[in-house]
């Protein structure tokens, strides 16, 4: 058959749908229209607008009207199964409110609700008697009403069908629903004329084969049921003792066949002698099912029927029937079956040849997601109507040809009718186009973005998280550094770390990267929270070359806590790749757990020798809030306030340690060529006092005075000394550096720090040193039993005070001038 042309007219445009949610029928005046929404649109075909708009509470899942056409049954997502009239016999209670000089809304009540049950999935109205389908665990259960005269609901009778393991949940149910259809035996009394426009017809021979002896000649409507599984499922509605039967009775479902997908469409084709002589049965996927019946041989065989499958070109959203015809959207194209033949073949050949005879035409309409009809004009034309994806209402014209399907030639008087249909299928074309251009740029875009952070990523790879110094010579493309500093504010100090993130790379840092800094105290004090802090600074964008300078605190509720760790990396969202149009709500909840990439940048250590106050950059009035603070602290202390233990502070004078290290280590360690003693000394200090400022003066004494961030007075010094009794081939040179203060804490801090530079620097295996001296093994044995004493004095205190003695003196007056003599004659350090 040469492919069909129809025309399209475009009758109403409402919003965009959905292609799974939108329910069209029309009686004969009217065009009933749901899009998913809680909204019916009741549309006048012949005044081509929408008269009224019944507002439903939740979204509205199926329809269908009563047997005279004066009332409207809606099922919604709510689990309620609405009954309410249809215009103008509009109830005195509900609330008509003017919308416009075109349409009214009626907004339903709740009281129209005559049945509630949250397992609904679809219903019909079939004589009087309203049949719903619902899904409890494991089972399909049929449960027949009396239609709503009077509540409660009189129930007649509940068949059930057993799942698969297909459809065994609620939710693969809803995504694909049951079809739910009534079949009348063609020529029965029972059946007004009105009906065959609602329900379809089957002839006597084929119904009788189908549905058995004792419902044809009851004349019982059957009711055929397509479930999301693919199987068809029928039973009669009207059969003997149905309400008030005893005993145990077999139920009357049974499958009639399996389409193995979803069904989307029942019902019954090919006009004959005695009417429809098909049933035809539509799966998502493109499965066709068509049942015939053979007539007897001339052997003298039964009368029999087949099954015949066919297969079209899915996925099937929507489909009706008419005599020879069966209509069907694979929303792509708008399609046209023929499944009437003219071959004259055997019974025996006639299966197949049927089979062979199926052809289908392109009608050229395309993103159809509801049918209705056909109908007949009074023109004669026969005539589709169809809800597009982007919510227009078509009136699609179907040609009419001969008996062997060719379209004949148009007259002239219709040459314009064809530009504008060939003007309408551009437009289609057009539109679908405009939007897979879009989607391909969005797509485009996203890959774009996704290798460049694949390319940042890779980069920061190469240096993550390593405890390196700001003084290394190695460059990274992608950096960041921090530094200590104290700032002044309303006349109280605060240590800040500042950091500089800097991209030397050729990639640009754009939307949807972060710079976190985490802060975590490394010492443990019980007195104060030591607890990590994040940091986050999001930027638009950083291009190459540029820098980003972040400043935050180092002190936190509990005041501050040395040292501490930071930890500084780039975290890129990647929800960041898609934009907001494209993010569809599935991506962003699977986003919302782990939908980030962490990369480590560095990690740095704040100590006591970073938080230092040097003499020259603070203001004599931060000096004047330390001694009014301690004099604050002395107050208390005499008034019984403060306990003494509290105080870290010595009143018998300042707290010297030392560390003393080989001169010729550090020297070839830090690569300096000092020639003096001084020289040597000042650049040791500086190594310690400022890292980042290797090669400057920022010392200029061999003598450090600053303030440590307790407040007190610190004294670090650097001398070289020649120690005698090391080596037996002679003297050795070393330097000692000196940490003098009156505060405890501030001692035992810089003491930390100057050890912790010192491992870090010996840690570093590009330089190699050794001593070809002998060491002095008495010396070692001096300081062995030195310590080993020192090791006794701390044991016999805590086995004291376990043991519950009266001590006559406190613990920190035993165990303080331990801790000096421990720091009085160190090891020196080779």
């Amino acid at each position: 058959m040469d492919a069909a042309r129809c025309s399209v007219e475009c009758l109403s445009e409402f919003s965009d749908c959905q292609s799974h949610s939108v329910r069209l029928f029309q009686d004969s005046t009217n065009v009933f229209l749901t899009s998913g929404d809680g909204d019916v649109l009741i549309f006048s075909v012949k005044e081509r607008r929408v008269t009224t708009v019944m507002q439903f509470e939740a979204s509205v899942i199926s329809l269908a009207l009563s047997e005279d056409k004066h009332r409207l049954y809606a099922l919604c997502a709510n689990g309620g199964l609405y009954c309410t009239p249809l215009p103008p016999q509009l109830s005195s209670s509900s609330v008509l409110v003017n919308k416009g000089p075109d349409s009214a809304l009626y907004t339903v009540p709740d009281d129209c609700i005559v049945l509630k049950n949250a397992s609904l999935q679809a219903f019909t109205i079939v004589k009087k008697i309203l049949v719903t389908l619902s899904l409890h665990k494991s089972n399909w259960s049929f449960d027949l009403y009396e239609e709503p005269g009077s509540r409660p609901l009189h129930k007649l009778a509940r068949f059930q069908v057993v799942t698969l393991n297909t459809c065994s949940n609620k939710e693969k149910s809803v995504s694909s629903p049951p079809v739910l259809t009534c079949i009348y035996p063609e020529g029965s009394t029972s059946v007004s004329t009105h009906h065959s426009d609602l329900h379809p017809h089957l002839e006597p021979h084929l119904f009788r084969l189908l549905f058995g002896v004792d419902t044809s000649l009851v004349n019982s409507p059957v009711i055929l049921c397509g479930l999301p599984d693919g199987r068809i499922c029928c039973f009669p509605l009207l059969i003997p003792n149905l309400a008030g039967s005893t005993g145990e009775r077999k139920s009357p479902v049974r499958v009639l066949q399996s389409l193995e997908q979803p069904v989307v469409f029942i019902g019954t084709c090919v006009s004959g002698e005695h009417g429809h002589q098909c049933l035809v049965a539509v799966g998502q996927r493109g499965k066709l099912l068509i049942v015939r019946s053979k007539q007897a041989s001339l052997e003298g065989k039964k009368a029999d029927y087949s099954f015949n499958e066919h297969s079209v070109r899915g996925p099937v959203l929507c489909a009706c029937v008419d005599d020879k015809r069966l209509y069907y959207s694979s929303l792509n194209d708008l399609h046209a079956l023929q499944l009437t033949t003219t071959s004259s073949s055997s019974d025996a050949t006639g299966t197949e040849s049927q089979l062979q005879a199926l052809t289908s035409d392109s009608l050229g309409v395309c993103r159809v997601v509801a049918l209705t009809g056909p109908y007949t004009n009074p023109k004669g034309s026969v005539q589709l109507l169809a809800v597009s994806l982007s919510g227009r209402l078509l009136r699609v014209n179907l040609p009419q040809g001969s008996e062997k399907g060719n379209v004949p030639r148009l007259p002239s008087s219709l040459a314009g009718q064809r530009v504008k249909d060939l003007l309408a299928s551009i437009g289609n074309v057009w539109e679908r186009a405009e939007s897979l251009k879009h989607k391909l740029q969005e797509k485009n875009e996203t890959l774009k973005r996704l290798n460049q952070v694949i390319n940042v990523c890779s980069l920061l790879l190469e240096n993550h998280g390593n405890e390196n110094e700001c003084n290394t010579s190695t460059k990274h493309p992608i950096s960041c550094c921090g530094a200590a500093r104290w700032s002044s504010l309303l006349q109280r100090d605060s240590l800040t770390l500042t950091c500089v993130l800097e991209n030397s790379s050729g990639c640009t840092l754009e939307h949807g990267w972060t710079l976190c800094i985490q802060v975590h105290p490394l010492s443990k004090n019980p007195n104060k929270e030591a607890s990590s802090r994040t940091f986050s600074f999001p930027f638009k964008k950083l291009n190459s070359g540029q820098k980003l300078d972040v400043t935050i605190p180092l002190e936190s509720t509990g005041g501050l806590s040395l040292p501490v760790k930071v930890y500084c990396s780039l975290v890129f969202s990647l929800s960041a790749l898609l934009s907001p149009e494209a993010a569809s709500p599935g991506v962003s909840e699977l986003l919302t757990e782990s939908g980030c990439i962490s990369a480590p940048l560095r990690t740095l250590t704040v100590d006591w020798l970073d938080a230092l106050k040097l003499e020259g950059s603070f203001s004599q009035g931060n000096i004047r809030h330390n001694t009014v603070t301690d004099g604050i602290q002395a107050f208390l202390r005499s008034r019984g306030a403060l306990n003494k233990d509290a105080d870290t502070t010595t009143k018998s004078g300042p707290v010297a340690v030392i560390v003393r290290v080989s001169s010729e280590l550090l020297k070839s360690k830090l690569h300096l060529s000092a020639t003096s003693s001084v020289e040597a000394c000042i650049s040791v200090l500086n190594w310690l006092v400022s890292p980042e400022a290797i090669g400057q003066t920022s010392v200029q004494s061999p003598v450090v005075c600053a303030y440590s961030p307790d407040g007190c007075s610190v004294k670090i010094m650097a001398k070289e000394l020649m120690l005698g009794d090391f080596f037996s081939d002679g003297p050795l040179e070393v330097l000692e550096i000196r940490v003098e203060s009156t505060s405890v804490a501030a001692v035992c801090g810089l003491h930390h720090a100057i050890l912790r530079r010192l491992q870090v620097l010996l840690k570093d295996s590009t330089v190699k040193y050794a001593h070809t001296k002998q060491l002095k093994a008495q010396s070692l044995f001096e300081a062995v039993r030195h310590v080993e004493s020192l090791y006794k004095d701390l044991q016999d205190a805590q086995n004291q005070a376990a043991l519950g003695g009266t001590m006559k003196t406190k613990s920190s007056e035993i165990l303080f001038p331990i801790f000096l003599q421990l720091r009085a004659n160190p090891l020196v350090i080779l």
